[in-house]
């Protein structure tokens, strides 16, 4: 059997993809600006999958070695260990990352490849309808982090392009 949680990740997957021809971000220049949509699934099950939307500000691709930057920021839901679906905790993961990049292909479709790191500044709390939280204590230490990706920008005009990133 499936867990639900992999047939809503696959669901919000399909969303994205089947939705990304509606996506822009200007591609001539030196900075492009425009929106996004993340999907955070960690590897802790403790740890709850994260969707969020927000502003997307990058240097554009050019071909070969760059410089490469990330701020991954996200919020998750922590799972209650005395089970239960009662709101209990959440986490903030705000990585402060920079970096290189490789970028290669044809004007129109560039691929780059890149790794980032640095350190990650983290916050636990509980929610304020957990009844417990009075008395007790959750947290959560800066860390340091890393992140390999890929992404691929097609231009779709002189100032419009999507982007997808892994």
């Amino acid at each position: 059997m499936i867990p639900t949680r992999s047939i809503r990740i696959a669901l919000v997957a399909a969303v994205v993809l089947g939705s990304a021809p509606a996506a822009s971000a200007q591609t001539l220049g030196r900075v492009g600006v425009g929106g996004s949509v993340t999907i955070n699934n960690t590897t802790d099950s403790d740890v709850g999958t994260a969707i969020t939307f927000g502003p997307l500000v990058r240097l554009n691709p050019r071909p070969g070695w760059g410089f490469a930057g990330a701020f991954n920021w996200y919020w998750a839901d922590l799972h209650n260990p005395a089970g239960g679906d009662d709101p209990f905790a959440r986490i903030a993961v705000r990585p402060f990352m920079g970096g290189i990049g490789y970028t290669l292909g044809p004007p129109k479709t560039l691929v780059n490849f890149s790794v980032v790191m640095g350190p990650s500044f983290n916050r636990a709390y509980f929610d304020d309808g957990f009844a417990d939280a009075a008395g007790s204590s959750i947290e959560a230490k800066t860390s340091f982090a890393i992140r390999p990706g890929i992404s691929v920008t097609q231009t779709l005009a002189p100032r419009v392009g999507f982007t997808a990133y892994g």
